[in-house]
């Protein structure tokens, strides 16, 4: 599945500022994905540089939607669907700050831990990385956070994970996003 995933997706392109050379993702209004493509995923961890505009800032329709996490960028891993195991960072703008959160699957169960709020406008440094068995999580200016990885995790194909926003829902309107990606090997 995850192959033919990967197959059908392959083409699609990732815009890049030819100034700063981050990519951009942008989540249209009304939509959930930046892009519906996949790529390999082959290492032990990312880093990554990410940069947040004003679009950021939003207020959901349903206010109780509002503390609903929004995926930033990460990885599948143990050969598995990202929603049985993953690992990935997550972001929300939350209580008036744009909060940073890591975000795992593990064995198909969702966990999640706050690191802390970043500025909008600057360039902030993330990590994840597999170390033993666990992922652990770092960022400019965040708590750390340590999230149990799958103790028997098996070889396979992994691939990338990219922004979505939601929750249930989407998008209320345009958001940009702006990455620098670094597989660890």
């Amino acid at each position: 599945m995850i192959a033919a995933v990967l197959f059908l997706a392959c083409d699609e392109t990732i815009d890049v500022d030819p100034e700063t050379g981050f990519e951009i993702f942008t989540i249209n209004t009304g939509e959930h994905s930046a892009i519906n493509r996949s790529e390999v995923f082959d290492g032990q961890g990312i880093n990554i540089t990410v940069m947040f505009d004003e679009s950021a800032e939003y207020t959901l329709e349903n206010s109780g939607n509002q503390g609903d996490i929004n995926k930033l960028v990460g990885f599948s891993d143990c050969g598995q669907h990202h929603q049985s195991e993953s690992a990935r960072f997550g972001w929300r703008w939350y209580e008036d700050e744009l909060q940073i959160l890591a975000y795992v699957y593990r064995e198909g169960n969702r966990s999640y831990e706050l690191m802390g709020a970043v500025p909008i406008n600057q360039e902030i440094n993330l990590s994840i990385s597999i170390e033993g068995g666990q992922y652990l999580f770092t960022g400019t200016d965040l708590q750390s956070a340590a999230i149990d990885r799958t103790g028997q995790c098996e070889a396979g194909e992994n691939y990338w994970l990219w922004p979505y926003f939601g929750g249930d829902e989407p998008a209320p309107h345009t958001v940009r996003i702006q990455l620098k990606r670094e597989v660890m090997p």
